[in-house]
């Protein structure tokens, strides 16, 4: 069937069966702030949700082809790409980050293991200087920098989460290990061959591509200390670089230009579903991970209390959230990641089933859209 909205803010595709999923959507945006998204689903390879509405930018309605980055949906992304090589036998997730990275093992770095790391264990959450677009561009002195870094406390004893760090290692990790950064492997091994508009960054004169809006309802939250909330600052905003904030800066050049692999991939909710979905079901190609490689990046390696801050209830795997109390997904066994301001990709291997919600209104601690889809799903199957 065709969805329009009698708003006509909501436009799509909704399988027989999942209407509740649109339904869900539509309040969103009704209820919830949303002015412009999409949200697919694609389970064994069909595709039963592909809906979007609102409007892109100022005039410009959200299509098809809208594009926009999901900032640390992105973390699973690269998570994919590491786990991939794994599979392939190009590297080892439970040997030491310095077995490829001999210069990670610096003060007391040696023994943190890559499946560790991208669990957010290896006490490296931001970096020494707010590196601009160029530094980022080329790669080396950023890495360095994480290489060289003290770590904030015994690699492994803790966890916290490295929003921008963490897809440096891992993509050094894997440029060590294969020869390829992160955006150079989603393109020959994923994107290429199975037809996905998805890339780390994006010109900003991209006509397909959205612009993020201001934030709003953003605030509250855990309280920190001073010290803390300096720190959850740096690490965010990428020691000053991501400025005066993470939503504005993302319709710039310093952050849509270079690769940060846990940051700035750019992409639609309907390459996100058919990503995750290719994780777990084979359509028109092999699938990216097999059953073994899943069974080991799903299991718990973080969760709790972080080092700051209270327990929010998520849960990390290998550079995957899992599902949890916080994200609930399509049930347990469910894997993918969150973004910054709503957004949401995951993978049910149960069920073949991939998963994508993009949006660019920003939420706050109390947003549930991405989570009223997940309910929805749920509701549908």
């Amino acid at each position: 069937m065709t969805l329009v909205s009698a708003a006509q803010t909501v436009s799509g595709h909704v399988a027989p069966g999942f209407g509740r999923i649109a339904d869900a959507f539509a309040l969103n945006f009704r209820d919830r702030g949303d002015r412009g998204a999409a949200c697919s689903i694609i389970i064994e390879g069909t595709t039963v949700v592909d809906i979007f509405g609102g409007e892109a930018r100022s005039g410009v309605p959200w299509t098809a082809h809208t594009r926009s980055a999901v900032f640390s949906v992105s973390k699973g992304v690269t998570a994919i790409s590491l786990v991939m090589a794994a599979d392939q036998g190009l590297l080892d997730l439970d040997q030491p980050v310095a077995t490829y990275w001999p210069e990670f093992a610096a003060h007391g770095k040696d023994r943190i293991t890559i499946r560790a790391a991208l669990a957010h264990r290896c006490g490296v959450p931001s970096f020494s200087q707010p590196w601009d677009a160029a530094a980022l561009s080329d790669w080396y002195p950023v890495v360095a920098d994480l290489a060289a870094q003290q770590p904030l406390w015994e690699p492994g004893a803790a966890f916290l989460y490295h929003p921008v760090s963490v897809g440096f290692i891992a993509g050094e990790v894997l440029r060590r290990a294969t020869g390829k950064r992160p955006s150079e492997w989603l393109a020959e091994y994923v994107t290429g061959p199975y037809g996905l508009q998805m890339s780390y960054g994006a010109p900003v004169s991209d006509p397909d591509l959205a612009l993020q809006l201001e934030p709003e309802g953003i605030g509250g939250g855990i309280p920190l200390s001073a010290e803390d909330a300096a720190l959850a600052a740096r690490m965010v905003l990428m020691d000053g670089a991501y400025a005066p904030d993470l939503f504005t800066a993302a319709n710039l050049p310093g952050f849509l230009g270079p690769e940060s692999p846990a940051a700035n991939i750019v992409t639609g909710a309907a390459d996100l579903a058919a990503l995750y979905g290719a994780t777990v079901y084979a359509t028109d190609g092999p699938r990216l991970l097999s059953d073994d490689a899943i069974a080991h990046a799903i299991e718990p390696i973080s969760y709790g209390k972080p080092l700051i801050g209270a327990d929010r209830g998520d849960v990390w795997g290998t550079g995957f959230m899992l599902h949890s109390a916080r994200r609930s997904m399509a049930g347990p066994g469910s894997f993918g990641h969150d973004g910054a301001g709503g957004q949401l990709a995951f993978a049910q291997p149960s069920l073949g089933l991939g998963f994508g919600y993009q949006t660019i209104q920003p939420g706050g601690d109390d947003d549930i859209r991405a989570e009223a889809l997940c309910v929805a799903l749920r509701e549908s199957l």
